[in-house]
């Protein structure tokens, strides 16, 4: 609030305060009211949860709070260039972006969270909780998840004996391989053309996407593995496609067995199978040498940059509700992401008529935490030279290299020159 705000507030609690002296009656003065102000870049359904939720905010709470939504582009540097006095009170960020926020002094070294935070914690996922911890201390607040799945024709696949339960790489290769046909204009297997595809393949492998001293580390054995399998399986049986929807469009008319894609897409994935050929759609992780392999989770966040004082305990106060049930579950259905609280997934498995690729979905969101084979989407993925040799590896992948190998050492490489741990 500026120094203009307050002077006027200041005199408006003059006069009433005069007003109930003519009257010969003392009425309390006003509380004053916080204005939260929250700057994100979303887009879409997203912007649009998030409008919804500060309509809801704002209609419910007893704190006089009021919160304002605003939409910003290169939002980082426009914060550390505005006195303290125009910035905003909260951001939405991606785990890319936390290490800016640190290094610009705007994220603390210790946990920041709101009482109703800390209170939830152990209901909180822990792969949605490693996403923004840093030497194990949560700097801002998960708001949904989601990760990368093998999307397929049951149909399809059950003629080829592929059992996604316990399929290995040989199977996989096997199955794409088989249902592909050149001349039927048929493919085993797609893959969208971005770094994450090759990422997500290489964590399903199981290599270590980041070691225990920060870096990149996914060039080890079973790095290496994996780049051996997919340069068979894209070879011949697969496909690296560059149009976001091609995939989409080839597997629900039955011109590709199977599919790597967000699980954002799930819902639009299902209403395309069932506008197109009508087949009953699997949804599983993706197969690792003896069997699925871990699962590669991302999600945005949302961290308070305000100041020490009542504007950060008002702040505090708006991140603690983003967690409630109420607001998870808002979001999740707006945006399609899956709540970051274990109850929630635990209590929509349990809802009447849910479609059975989404009751998978969420099953297998269990079964990586129980099992703890998951992992959390590496920070430092702003490193353009990082983005562009997992890409290149994954599109020179399968076009007749030698030592496919080569291609993850190098982008090994590449990834580390934006490391700081």
């Amino acid at each position: 609030m500026n120094h203009t705000t307050r002077i006027t507030r200041a005199l408006l609690a003059l006069i009433l305060l005069m007003l109930a002296g003519c009257a010969g009656e003392a009425q309390p003065l006003p509380a004053e009211e916080h204005i939260i102000v929250l700057w994100h870049a979303f887009t879409g359904a997203e912007s649009q949860a998030l409008q919804t939720l500060t309509d809801q905010f704002n209609a419910d709470n007893a704190l006089n709070i009021v919160l304002l939504t605003e939409y910003q582009q290169d939002i980082i540097t426009k914060i550390a260039g505005a006195p303290v006095e125009h910035r905003p009170d909260l951001v939405i960020l991606w785990p890319k972006d936390l290490q800016a926020y640190i290094t610009a002094g705007l994220i603390g070294a210790t946990p920041d969270l709101s009482p109703a935070v800390r209170r939830e914690s152990t209901d909180l996922l822990p792969m949605a909780e490693a996403l923004y911890s840093v030497n194990d201390a949560m700097l801002a607040l998960p708001l949904g998840l989601a990760t990368y799945l093998l999307y397929y024709n049951i149909d399809w696949l059950s003629d080829l004996a592929y059992a996604p339960e316990t399929a290995t790489w040989e199977d996989f290769r096997r199955t794409a391989c088989a249902a592909t046909n050149p001349f039927g204009g048929q493919v085993g297997l797609g893959l969208p053309a971005y770094a994450s595809s090759l990422l997500s393949l290489l964590a399903s492998g199981g290599a270590e996407i980041v070691g225990a001293d920060g870096y990149y580390n996914f060039a080890d054995n079973a790095g290496q593995q994996t780049a051996l399998v997919l340069n068979e399986i894209l070879g011949t049986c697969g496909v690296v496609y560059s149009d976001v929807d091609d995939g989409i469009e080839r597997l629900s008319r039955s011109s590709m067995a199977m599919l790597l894609e967000s699980s954002l897409r799930l819902d639009e994935i299902d209403q395309a199978v069932i506008a197109g050929r009508n087949f009953k759609l699997g949804v599983s992780e993706l197969p690792g040498p003896v069997g699925p392999g871990p699962t590669l989770w991302y999600g945005p966040g949302m961290v308070v940059v305000a100041p020490e004082g009542e504007r950060r305990d008002a702040a505090l106060s708006v991140l603690g509700w983003f967690f409630s049930t109420e607001a998870q579950a808002t979001w999740s259905a707006n945006t399609d992401y899956l709540p970051v609280r274990r109850s929630l997934i635990e209590s929509r498995l349990q809802t009447e008529g849910l479609k059975s690729a989404e009751a998978r979905l969420l099953e297998l969101t269990l079964a990586a935490v129980d099992r703890a084979t998951w992992v959390a989407w590496p920070r430092f993925t702003d490193n353009m030279a990082c983005r562009a040799s997992l890409l290149r590896g994954l599109l020179s992948i399968g076009e007749g290299v030698t030592m496919p190998g080569a291609y993850i050492d190098t982008a090994v490489t590449a990834c580390n020159t934006g490391v700081k741990p």
